[in-house]
């Protein structure tokens, strides 16, 4: 068998394969034999007719397609032997020439990944501290968070909160309608002007009022119209926070004082704050060995990663009760448009991906069974009661597997950092949050409008 190999673009080969003669004469007749079993031939037994009258009635290339499947994966991995090229995903053989039979093939190689001198790679974490200022905005958000609505006679203000009735209607004929709708007066409720229009109104009253939807409003069935809207208010309630005193504190856990709260606080907010300045300078040491680093791959593997970020996102977006489709529609995006916008970030995860296995292999990172188990304990334990049944569930080949690939991942990301920093790093309990191109962004921003009314209802 003979064998060329051209390099067509990085990561990418097309190798044309020419098989002798000799070699297919048995091949091509158990093909004749099986095609002719499937659709026999008149005036013969199935698999029975003559191989010359096999191919004058079907044709010799329908004969060598079904050859193919049979010998097809013997020859691909001879000629790629052959042509030492080592695939990233299988591909198809195209025939170009039936006498003698040559076949073209594209194959996606796998990704080649070549380290720079890493050994001078310097970074440091930033020192951190934490503010007065900040401990008083988590004391703020707590106390926020705690408040009770309390039922007042006055007309309604910013930051109240309103019961409702809506009842829209444009001049198209459209009819919106929202009952006990619970709203918290503020400029970000959509569509722009609706809470305004209910400054001053106090229980039972009705007001009528148009609202002017903007043309790129996400429902684009009200995008660009006009809603004449009649609503009543059932209710205004006003915000009560509760004391800041060490009542407050007791609420809030195991403090004794609103001087323990505030220093329980500022221990979480350093540790917040370490572990940020930690995955900053991770992500530095790590975009200092990409950029060291000569990468190349074939263009399936970046479409591969783009696929793994839209399934991610797509699973997160049902986590939350919401679909990819209703997210891509309320973004005003078409998929391919997400796909297209989502590249760069893949692009980067990948690179990142690759030169970091590179960097797991230099060093010689491995996970053994003591550091497996350990892992399968950790993730069970967090189920509570269920942590048995999980970790049984967690046994499967292809749960270890990705449980083995996050432990890896981890030690060489911690080795890296301690190369980098000079110091041992202790290798985390968990899975970070950085270092990966942040793989929430992955999500873009799947939050709806903080508020929204004149939405149809079920939308």
């Amino acid at each position: 068998m003979k064998v060329t190999k051209d390099k067509v673009g990085p990561g990418q080969y097309v190798l044309s394969i020419e098989v002798e003669p000799k070699r297919l004469q048995q091949p091509l007749r158990r093909a004749a034999r099986r095609l002719t079993t499937r659709r026999p031939m008149a005036g013969f037994r199935p698999g029975k007719a003559p191989y010359h009258l096999v191919e004058r009635t079907y044709g010799k290339e329908l004969i060598v397609d079904e050859m193919l499947s049979e010998i097809g994966n013997d020859l691909y991995r001879e000629a790629l032997d052959q042509a030492e090229v080592e695939p990233y995903a299988r591909a198809e053989f195209e025939i170009t020439q039936l006498e003698p039979l040559t076949l073209k093939v594209n194959v996606p190689a796998e990704p080649e990944v070549v380290l720079g001198d890493y050994s001078g790679l310097t970074v440091s974490a930033e020192p951190v501290a934490v503010t007065e200022g900040e401990i008083e905005s988590i004391l703020s958000q707590l106390r926020d968070e705690r408040a009770l609505w309390v039922p007042v006679e006055r007309g309604a203000q910013m930051g109240d909160q309103v019961e409702i009735d809506a009842l829209g209607n444009t001049d198209q004929g459209q009819r919106i309608e929202q009952n006990d709708l619970v709203l918290e007066l503020s400029a970000e409720i959509a569509p722009s002007g609706f809470g305004d229009n209910l400054i001053g109104a106090v229980t039972a009253e009705s007001r009528q009022f148009d609202i002017d939807y903007p043309e790129d409003f996400r429902d684009q069935d009200l995008a660009g119209k006009t809603v004449h809207f009649q609503v009543t208010v059932k209710a205004v309630r006003e915000k009560e926070l509760p004391d800041l005193d060490d009542g407050l504190a007791q609420s809030l856990g195991d403090h004794e004082t609103l001087a323990d709260l505030r220093e329980d606080i500022r221990q979480k907010l350093l540790e917040r704050k370490e572990e940020e300045s930690r995955e900053a300078a991770l992500q530095k040491a790590l975009d200092a060995l990409v950029d060291q680093a000569s990468i190349e791959y074939p263009p399936i593997a970046l479409e591969h990663e783009i696929d793994a970020l839209q399934q991610r996102l797509s699973d997160r977006l049902e986590q939350n009760g919401f679909t990819l489709e209703g997210y891509l529609h309320t973004s005003g995006k078409s998929l391919a448009q997400w796909r297209l916008e989502t590249r760069p970030q893949a692009e980067a995860r990948l690179k990142q991906s690759l030169v970091l296995a590179e960097f797991a292999k230099a060093e010689g990172i491995q996970v053994s069974g003591d550091e497996l188990a350990s892992e399968v304990t950790r993730v069970s334990s967090q189920f509570g009661d269920r942590a048995e049944s999980v970790k049984e569930a967690l046994t499967t080949e292809d749960s270890l597997l990705a449980m083995t690939n996050d432990v890896y991942r981890r030690k060489a990301l911690s080795r890296l950092l301690s190369l980098a920093t000079g110091e041992e790093q202790e290798e985390d309990p968990a899975p970070s949050s950085g270092a990966q191109g942040s793989e929430e962004s992955a999500s873009a921003d799947t939050d709806t409008d903080k508020e929204s009314v004149a939405a149809p209802e079920g939308s």
